[in-house]
């Protein structure tokens, strides 16, 4: 966004030497340098079904909103569910429109709260990387590169998780053991750009479980849910998978991958094959397993390098 003359005010007040290129200039401040690195890739939003539609969007954010975003207008700007922000210190401020800034904090750190300072409500879900946050709130978007011949830089093919129901009073995973049976209800979203329609040439569209351990790999595992007619956006339905028959590789730490999976007459694929993450989740079988934790030593100083002779 750009307001007239509100870089030149960021603290302490510095006019750029460079004003044709200000993010050139040899006198800039600690705040307008963040400001110059955080816009230097020139990633930006778009909305369009082809590759030459490549003009920004017109897009909007607001400071918090309660439990669902509000239509804006857009094709993009479509009302969606944020179930994150149904706690702690969730709350209504400004339109409601588009991306949530509290709200995306709170993706961001995979709790209810959206700083440390206001509490700490875990959540079941956290996504690690900035783009699921941007196609969580906008509807259909690619992000180009304009630095780069405005290059999409997202897959056709996405999709989240917003809610994973443990049934545990920290929405943390409980420890799983073999033999036990589980049911899981997910809350999933279509973060894509087409709705997940099956007939030809995709015959399916399904939410698999596999499971992964170093020294392992990973192996497909039995659960899985038909998630076929989910369109992009909204609405975001809640499937059930059942978790069983975890794959016998001792006990301790494993991981609990989600992923969609296409059968199609133009070959089976999976999201992440075309780039989009998997969803991973850190769980423990048949337990206890370690836990590591940040020790402080007071008056600790490190040792002093033997001399390489």
């Amino acid at each position: 966004m750009f307001v007239p003359y509100y870089f030149e005010s960021l603290p302490p007040a510095t006019f750029p030497d460079n004003p044709s290129n200000p993010c050139a200039s040899s006198n800039l401040n600690t705040n307008q340098r963040i400001v110059c690195g955080a816009v230097a890739p020139r990633y930006y939003i778009s909305y369009g079904t082809y590759p030459n539609d490549d003009l920004p969007a017109f897009t909007e954010f607001s400071a918090d909103v309660w439990g669902r975003t509000v239509a804006g207008g857009q094709p993009y700007l479509i009302a969606v569910d944020n179930p994150i922000s149904t706690g702690c210190d969730a709350n209504n401020y400004g339109h409601g429109r588009g991306m949530s800034q509290e709200g995306a904090s709170r993706w961001g750190r995979g709790n209810q709260c959206s700083w440390s300072g206001r509490g700490d409500q875990p959540w079941s879900v956290r996504w690690a990387r900035p783009e699921q946050i941007l196609v969580h709130y906008y509807t259909g978007v690619h992000i180009r590169d304009a630095n780069n011949g405005n290059t999409i830089l997202t897959p056709n093919e996405r999709w989240n998780p917003l809610h994973i129901h443990w049934g545990t009073p920290n929405n943390q995973p409980p420890v799983l053991y073999h033999g036990q049976v589980y049911n899981l209800p997910i809350q999933i979203q279509n973060t894509g750009i087409a709705d997940w329609t099956c007939g030809y040439p995709d015959y399916s569209f399904i939410l698999r479980i596999y499971w992964w351990r170093a020294g392992y790999g990973e192996q497909p595992g039995d659960g899985s849910a038909d998630v076929c007619g989910t369109p992009k956006g909204d609405p975001s339905p809640t499937v059930n998978l059942t978790i069983q028959n975890i794959p016998n590789w001792g006990t301790g730490d494993y991981t609990l991958r989600l992923d969609i999976y296409v059968t199609s007459a133009l070959g089976n694929r999976r999201f992440s094959q075309n780039g989009w993450p998997v969803y991973s989740v850190p769980v423990c079988v048949d337990g206890p397993c370690l836990k590591f934790l940040p020790v402080m030593l007071k008056k600790y100083a490190p040792p002093t390098p033997t001399p390489t002779i």
